[in-house]
């Protein structure tokens, strides 16, 4: 499984499942971890060097919503700043930049959304509309009803 399948499987599911989507999360972040230690990324700021590159941003925008699903699931933690301390350094210098700031929404806008979808998904994965392992579907792909209610996000430019 690949960290984004994983992150969403983590969000959409509950017990035993999700147990073993964090598993997968942490053992791909452990990857990263490992490159940015002692691999070609070794001592630099951002994978692109001084400055963002395509690899920083594939993965920062990503990684971003990491701490939002963090706030949402309670019991779980996905980026450990102890065990995963260069990714966790990375991802804060990342979300520090003013482009970053500018373009993705803050953290605090996000939750209510957030909130809202993990509650749909369960509740779809409850009812057997929804395999628990495919996070991304959505309410209107499956046909399914909800009476979930997702808030809209105004982001403020």
């Amino acid at each position: 499984m690949q960290l984004g399948p994983a992150v969403g499987a983590v969000f959409a599911s509950s017990g035993e499942v999700q147990k073993a989507a964090v598993d997968q999360v942490h053992e791909n972040l452990a990857l990263i971890e490992r490159e940015l230690r002692e691999g070609f990324f070794k001592d630099r700021k951002f994978f692109g060097g001084d400055s963002i590159g395509l690899l920083d941003i594939v993965l920062g925008c990503g990684s971003y919503w990491l701490a939002v699903f963090d706030e949402v699931l309670t019991d779980v933690k996905l980026v450990d700043p102890e065990a995963l301390p260069l990714f966790h350094a990375w991802l804060r210098e990342f979300e520090a930049l003013d482009e970053v700031k500018e373009t993705i929404p803050a953290v605090d806008k996000l939750l209510e959304y957030a909130k809202a979808v993990r509650q749909m998904l369960l509740g779809m994965s409850n009812n057997g509309t929804a395999d628990t392992t495919t996070a991304t579907t959505s309410a209107s792909a499956t046909g399914a009803a909800t009476t979930a209610t997702v808030p809209d996000i105004t982001v403020d430019s």
